[in-house]
């Protein structure tokens, strides 16, 4: 994935779904700590690298620190998001700046297992259950444009919805 847009994309319809019980900023905020591990091989080594973030142990850390840690840096995030947006004809974007705990948790959680899979599908050089196997049997389950064409189609769908509560229940 070319560094979380898919997973990012993929991310709305959860918080369109359910949006008190998922928090799409600790969401956001996983999937890019996790890939900055890949940023820094790239830099360093001029291939881009799936090592010890994009392992079941790894995520679980990420997502757990995430979790604990970094609610109140996601709910400075929305405040800056909110005040962006001050012109009327973008009300419908601003947020709640509060993240409750269990939103902010599942966000993380979400984000970090959800990564290891969508990136255990699209990359060879992962090893989903090391350091148990070097194996990742989720390569190529399914092709890498069926890949592409699921997360934006969750895009599309989490948009509909999102669309549809503020028409339709206006939430």
């Amino acid at each position: 994935m070319p560094f979380t847009t898919f997973h990012l994309i993929a991310g709305t319809s959860a918080k369109s779904v359910s949006p008190h019980y998922f928090s799409f900023s600790t969401f956001a905020l996983t999937n890019v700590i996790i890939d900055s591990e890949v940023l820094y091989y790239l830099f360093m080594t001029g291939i881009p690298s799936h090592k010890f973030f994009h392992t079941f142990f790894g995520v679980t850390f990420i997502g757990i620190f995430v979790g604990m840690f970094c609610k109140p840096i996601c709910e400075f995030g929305l405040r800056v998001w909110n005040k962006t947006l001050r012109m009327e004809k973008f009300s419908w974007f601003r947020t709640e700046i509060t993240i409750q705990k269990f939103a902010a948790w599942s966000g993380a959680l979400i984000g970090a297992y959800s990564q290891l899979i969508l990136d255990s599908i699209m990359h060879r050089d992962m090893s989903p259950f090391f350091p148990f196997s070097d194996y990742n049997s989720l390569h190529k389950v399914i092709s890498v444009g069926t890949l592409h064409d699921l997360c934006t189609g969750l895009f599309v769908l989490g948009i509909l919805i999102f669309v549809f509560r503020k028409l339709v229940i206006r939430v």
